[in-house]
């Protein structure tokens, strides 16, 4: 599978990057037309988009969801860490960031770099893997590139996936040789726990003891995807898990495990809820979720 590279410029000032999302400005506009698949590349005025940087999740700095206030999960427990390794990876220095997450201002105020990119999410955000500066092998901007393992570890999603600092979450559109290669990536920083990673704090597999929506917000690190599920249904039925199988089972998560054929649709399949502790069964490097 080709990914189509796109040269141009990271943008955060006025906008909230976090640790696997950030705002790009292509050099050339019109290339977003050249990403691939049935989704629509949402640009703003001045021919910029989101990026959501492929085959991680960061734990959330500003979620929304079904509730009218946002809402995170532990800032300083990873959150702001991931944030702040990409801006830094990306070549941005003394970041100043509001309390909404906004940033006011930084060093440089945009950054050159490129991503490499199969799609968009239907959100109209561009998933990719992305890099600073010039990728290599290079090539003109818009071409569509066999993208390998040596090019995958160019880029920010490796770095933050080797230090620890971000989840693996992988959809079907990944190539399998890089999926493979970053599931491997996650299972070595996961057996090191780094004291400033993700696992050094993470209960997604040991089991997370939920009193209410504070539990998830300030105390406990865990996998971002079953965070959203579980601060939607928090915030919908209150703190009883009595009901969270049948939410689970209610949304439109559909996955495989290692054949693309036979997938399962339903996180209620793969999530333990005993009392008021939620756990995921299988390693979450070898679930691999279709795109919605």
């Amino acid at each position: 599978m080709t990914m189509t590279l796109i040269k141009g410029r990271y943008q955060i000032k006025g906008f909230e990057p976090d640790g696997d999302t950030v705002h790009f400005l292509p050099d050339d506009i019109t290339l977003w037309s050249k990403v691939p698949g049935g989704n629509k590349v949402k640009q703003d005025a001045d021919g910029s988009a989101s990026l959501r940087l492929d085959g991680i999740d960061a734990l959330e700095t500003h979620f929304q969801g079904v509730g009218p206030e946002f809402t995170h999960q532990p800032l300083d427990l990873g959150a702001h860490a991931a944030r702040d390794a990409l801006l830094a990876f990306l070549g941005f220095t003394q970041v100043v960031q509001g309390g909404d997450e906004k940033v006011t201002s930084a060093t440089p105020e945009t950054a050159p770099g490129f991503i490499l990119t199969g799609g968009a999410d239907k959100y109209g955000r561009c998933v990719a893997l992305i890099g600073k500066g010039a990728p290599v092998p290079d090539a003109d901007s818009g071409a569509a590139l066999l993208v390998d393992v040596p090019m995958l570890h160019q880029t920010a999603n490796h770095e933050l996936l080797s230090r620890g600092l971000v989840y693996p979450t992988f959809y079907a559109n990944l190539p399998k040789e890089l999926r493979l290669d970053m599931a491997a990536t996650s299972r070595q920083a996961r057996a090191t726990k780094a004291p400033d990673s993700v696992w050094a704090n993470d209960v997604t597999h040991s089991g997370a003891a939920i009193e209410d929506l504070g539990s998830l917000t300030d105390d406990l690190v865990i996998l971002p995807k079953l965070f959203r599920r579980l601060a939607d249904y928090l915030r919908l039925f209150g703190p009883s898990l009595d009901h969270l199988p049948a939410f689970l089972a209610g949304g439109d998560d559909e996955y495989f495990f290692s054949d693309p054929r036979f997938t399962t649709k339903g996180l209620h399949r793969i999530v333990d809820v005993i009392g008021d502790t939620v756990k995921l069964r299988p390693a979450i490097e070898d679930v691999v979720f279709l795109e919605k």
